[in-house]
């Protein structure tokens, strides 16, 4: 037992001191989506969700803060969705909207848009019909990356699109907008489950994909 309380308070220890690191180094360039992502990641693996909240809203609110900070803050509420009860996540995902609406308002990127869009379809719940925003915002999204259409996390657009769609009943508007996706992406699993799979299927995989009480990913490594 003595053993094994040592070994936890090290690896508490290692844990914290390993985000002290990455803080200074997101703090040193809060503008890159990498860095501050491995910092979500550790974050994550500390059970950290706090302090990597407090962290990225200090970086946020200095003057002339730019919009990528503002992304992983709205990632950092994400991230800790999953750790807390379904009531709590409402006011995580409004916080995440937020701070996604800011980081647009600075820039009006596709990946902004693609994250606050799949925000809207995670937190559609009861009386929040976010679906049809989360829609627009992934319409929007779309028509960012046309310039860049070969880019790995653009398949995450056309998955996300077409999964709106399916939820707003559309279903041939969803799947021409996966077999657009799949075009593009052959090899893409999600894409392909979705073009082959029966309706039952394609409902029940939408429906787990789309539950914030999932973890999702969040490392942001289709960007590389």
């Amino acid at each position: 037992m003595f053993l094994t309380s040592n070994f936890l308070l090290l690896t508490s220890y290692l844990f914290l001191a390993n985000l002290g690191v990455l803080e200074s180094q997101v703090a040193a360039n809060p503008e890159s989506l990498k860095v501050a992502a491995e910092y979500r990641q550790a974050a994550i693996a500390a059970a950290e969700y706090d302090r990597a909240i407090k962290f990225l809203t200090d970086l946020a609110d200095r003057p002339g803060a730019g919009p990528r900070v503002l992304l992983n803050l709205g990632l950092a509420y994400i991230d800790k969705a999953p750790a807390v009860g379904a009531f709590r996540r409402i006011s995580l995902g409004n916080k995440a909207t937020e701070a996604l609406t800011r980081s647009i308002a600075r820039e009006p990127s596709d990946i902004a848009y693609l994250i606050r869009g799949l925000v809207h379809l995670h937190f559609e719940k009861g009386f929040y019909h976010r679906t049809p925003d989360g829609v627009a915002d992934l319409e929007k999204a779309l028509g960012l990356a046309q310039p860049h259409l070969d880019r790995r996390y653009v398949a995450r657009i056309y998955v996300a699109l077409g999964d709106g769609y399916w939820r707003l009943k559309n279903r041939d508007k969803a799947r021409t907008t996966w077999r657009e996706g799949q075009s593009r992406f052959p090899a893409d699993d999600r894409l392909a489950l979705r073009l082959t799979a029966t309706d039952t299927v394609i409902n029940d995989t939408i429906a787990h994909d789309l539950d914030a009480g999932v973890r999702v990913d969040t490392s942001l490594r289709d960007l590389e």
